[in-house]
Protein backbone atom coordinates (compact mmCIF):
# COMPACT_ATOMS: atom_id res chain seq x y z
CA UNK A 1 0.00 0.00 0.00
CA UNK A 2 2.32 2.76 0.86
CA UNK A 3 4.42 1.82 -2.42
CA UNK A 4 0.94 3.33 -4.38
CA UNK A 5 1.12 6.18 -2.13
CA UNK A 6 4.21 6.97 -2.76
CA UNK A 7 3.84 6.23 -6.96
CA UNK A 8 0.45 9.20 -6.62
CA UNK A 9 2.72 11.43 -4.66
CA UNK A 10 5.57 11.22 -7.39
CA UNK A 11 3.10 11.53 -10.49
CA UNK A 12 1.81 14.84 -8.67
CA UNK A 13 3.39 17.79 -10.82
CA UNK A 14 3.08 21.12 -9.17
CA UNK A 15 0.96 24.22 -11.29
CA UNK A 16 3.45 26.52 -10.59
CA UNK A 17 6.95 25.71 -10.93
CA UNK A 18 5.76 22.10 -12.79
CA UNK A 19 8.20 20.10 -10.43
CA UNK A 20 6.89 16.46 -10.20
CA UNK A 21 6.90 14.57 -6.90
CA UNK A 22 7.75 17.09 -4.26
CA UNK A 23 4.44 17.83 -1.99
CA UNK A 24 3.83 17.66 1.48
CA UNK A 25 1.16 15.56 3.39
CA UNK A 26 -2.34 16.94 2.68
CA UNK A 27 -3.40 19.93 3.76
CA UNK A 28 -6.00 19.56 7.35
CA UNK A 29 -6.49 22.98 8.17
CA UNK A 30 -5.68 26.74 7.25
CA UNK A 31 -5.38 29.34 10.04
CA UNK A 32 -5.70 32.56 8.42
CA UNK A 33 -5.00 36.22 9.88
CA UNK A 34 -6.56 38.98 8.60
CA UNK A 35 -6.53 42.88 10.64
CA UNK A 36 -10.62 42.79 9.87
CA UNK A 37 -11.17 39.75 12.12
CA UNK A 38 -10.41 39.38 16.01
CA UNK A 39 -8.93 35.52 15.81
CA UNK A 40 -7.55 34.00 13.30
CA UNK A 41 -10.23 32.06 10.92
CA UNK A 42 -9.89 28.39 10.36
CA UNK A 43 -10.16 27.13 6.87
CA UNK A 44 -10.85 23.33 6.41
CA UNK A 45 -10.44 22.04 2.91
CA UNK A 46 -12.96 20.02 1.45
CA UNK A 47 -10.50 17.79 -0.56
CA UNK A 48 -6.64 16.40 -0.10
CA UNK A 49 -4.62 19.56 -1.32
CA UNK A 50 -1.19 19.04 -1.10
CA UNK A 51 1.57 21.78 -1.81
CA UNK A 52 4.68 21.66 -3.51
CA UNK A 53 7.90 21.56 -1.31
CA UNK A 54 10.20 23.04 -4.19
CA UNK A 55 8.28 26.33 -4.54
CA UNK A 56 6.21 29.23 -3.02
CA UNK A 57 3.01 27.26 -4.45
CA UNK A 58 1.43 27.64 -0.36
CA UNK A 59 1.27 30.83 -1.49
CA UNK A 60 -1.19 30.71 -4.23
CA UNK A 61 -3.23 27.95 -1.94
CA UNK A 62 -3.45 30.47 0.80
CA UNK A 63 -4.80 33.47 -1.64
CA UNK A 64 -7.34 30.92 -3.58
CA UNK A 65 -8.64 29.37 0.25
CA UNK A 66 -9.36 33.04 1.64
CA UNK A 67 -10.49 33.86 -1.60
CA UNK A 68 -13.24 31.07 -1.52
CA UNK A 69 -14.60 31.94 1.74
CA UNK A 70 -16.77 34.95 2.42
CA UNK A 71 -15.60 35.87 6.11
CA UNK A 72 -11.98 35.47 5.11
CA UNK A 73 -12.66 37.83 1.92
CA UNK A 74 -14.28 40.05 3.79
CA UNK A 75 -12.27 40.41 6.45
CA UNK A 76 -9.49 42.43 4.06
CA UNK A 77 -5.90 40.90 3.02
CA UNK A 78 -4.60 38.19 5.37
CA UNK A 79 -1.04 39.21 6.82
CA UNK A 80 -0.51 35.38 8.25
CA UNK A 81 -1.16 31.76 7.94
CA UNK A 82 -0.56 28.91 9.78
CA UNK A 83 -1.24 25.75 7.16
CA UNK A 84 -0.98 22.77 9.24
CA UNK A 85 -0.72 19.09 7.32
CA UNK A 86 -2.50 15.67 8.09
CA UNK A 87 1.20 14.28 9.29
CA UNK A 88 1.21 17.07 12.14
CA UNK A 89 3.94 19.87 10.20
CA UNK A 90 2.92 23.12 10.39
CA UNK A 91 4.09 26.13 8.26
CA UNK A 92 3.95 30.39 9.01
CA UNK A 93 3.49 31.76 5.79
CA UNK A 94 3.54 35.09 6.06
CA UNK A 95 1.83 37.41 3.33
CA UNK A 96 3.97 38.53 0.43
CA UNK A 97 3.00 41.64 -1.24
CA UNK A 98 3.24 43.24 -4.57
CA UNK A 99 5.42 46.51 -3.43
CA UNK A 100 3.76 48.99 -1.34
CA UNK A 101 0.73 50.55 -2.22
CA UNK A 102 1.18 54.64 -2.75
CA UNK A 103 -1.96 57.12 -2.51
CA UNK A 104 -1.82 59.39 -6.03
CA UNK A 105 -2.85 62.80 -5.45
Amino acid sequence: MADVENENEESLTCGVCRKVGQFTAPVSVILVFAPGMAKPYPLIPAEDYRVCSACDAIFTLVNRAVEAHPTTRAAGPWTRAIVVFSDGHGVDVKAKRQGQQVALA
